[in-house]
């Protein structure tokens, strides 16, 4: 004979199921009428409204964004997902052994969109050396082309290693000075992972190998900087989840599945102002180098600035700006007051390939019209 607790579980649990829907529904159509809605997101509640399809489209929002099982549900089945069949949500490539790509290293950039890009940096050179700044470009080699062993080899290709061969290329003939990092990153890989298995990005062994071969590039062009002291220290390292673990399961439940934070070391350095002399001016704000591109330099953890002042022996001002590509942190830059307050002697500029032949390489989406334009 059923007991107590079964039949209270045969009423409670489908009472609280509907109950749940009819309150997830019910909210949603509270809010379309709510005289504290938005004016331009407020629903009049008619046939209309149900027919012609509005309030599936809402309800479907209300269950991706709203309800509080989405991310118990995301994280379930990214796990089994990867579990089963080895691969994630649109935007990401797995590799073999929680390695992570962006499915942005996976295209052939037209020579057309290459020699347009390096026309535009030819003339952000010309601008710099007007105002008596050297420019050194420093390309980043696509993560998928230094790791192409870890790429599947239904996916792996050589487009983004000829993608950087024919940029560096290119840059040359238009005698720009740059750092040739991807030979740097190569040489490196045997003592320590360069870019981070779960992340886009590079670890702060890639950013000293980078950060090196700047040094390389100026050296080779016969420009020279003051030598400063410059004192360095590692730090507590610090934890973190790779970006593209999110395309394949939620933090939460990537343990699951064999997944790890990925354990940066920080690096940090500083110019003892002292050794290196004041000016006889009193001025203080010039410094030698100023850095501008993408997160790579922008997030501290990747260290990259402090890599370059030791590389460089000489102070570093980071200007750089994450989400939006390596062009329009430098757009932002001329077009600013930037320059003219700090007058370094050379600007290095970090520039991934991936972001060669996008659409906003040079400018904002909020900076184009609706039509297509610029504002």
């Amino acid at each position: 004979m059923p007991s107590l607790r079964q039949h209270t579980a045969t009423l409670v649990l489908p009472a609280a199921f509907f109950g749940y829907a009819l309150y997830a529904n019910s909210a949603l159509l509270l809010n379309a009428a709510s005289p504290t809605a938005q004016a331009s997101e407020q629903k009049e509640l008619s046939l209309g409204y149900v027919i012609d399809g509005e309030a599936t489209r809402d309800l479907d929002a209300l269950y991706k964004n709203e309800l509080p099982h989405r991310a118990a549900s995301v994280g379930l089945f990214g796990n089994a997902r990867y579990a089963l069949l080895g691969a994630g949500r649109k935007g990401v490539i797995v590799g073999d052994d929680g390695w992570f790509f962006t499915a942005e290293e996976f295209k052939t950039v037209p020579a057309a969109e290459i020699e347009d890009a390096v026309g535009r940096i030819a003339e952000v050179k010309r601008e710099l050396e007007a105002r008596g700044i050297q420019l050194i470009v420093a390309p980043l080699p696509a993560k998928s082309d230094v790791y192409s062993e870890e790429v599947p080899s239904v996916v792996r290709g050589t487009a983004m290693a000829e993608t950087y061969g024919s940029f560096i290329a290119a840059l040359k003939r238009q005698a720009i000075v740059i750092a040739d990092t991807r030979p740097a990153l190569l040489a490196a890989k045997p003592f320590g992972e360069v870019f981070l298995k779960s992340d886009t990005h590079w670890s702060p062994a890639g950013a000293k190998a980078t950060a090196e071969a700047v040094q390389t590039g100026l050296q080779m062009a016969g420009i020279t900087l003051p030598s400063e002291e410059v004192t360095a220290q590692w730090q507590t390292p610090v934890s973190l989840w790779g970006d593209l673990t999110k395309f394949v399961t939620s933090p939460d439940y990537a343990p699951g599945v064999g997944l790890k934070e990925e354990n940066i070391p920080i690096y940090r350095t500083t110019v003892n102002a002292a050794a290196a002399g004041a000016d006889i001016f009193g001025d203080d704000t010039a410094v030698p180098i100023m850095l501008v591109g993408t997160s790579y330099s922008a997030n501290e953890n990747w260290s990259f600035a402090d890599f370059l002042r030791q590389s460089l022996r000489s102070d570093v001002v980071n200007v750089a700006k994450e989400g939006l590509g390596p062009g329009v942190p430098m757009m932002d830059l001329l077009a600013g007051s930037a320059l003219d307050e700090t007058t370094p002697t050379v600007v290095v500029w970090e520039f991934p390939i991936r972001y060669l032949g996008t659409k906003t390489l040079w400018e904002r989406d909020s900076d184009k019209k609706p039509g297509g334009g610029n504002v």
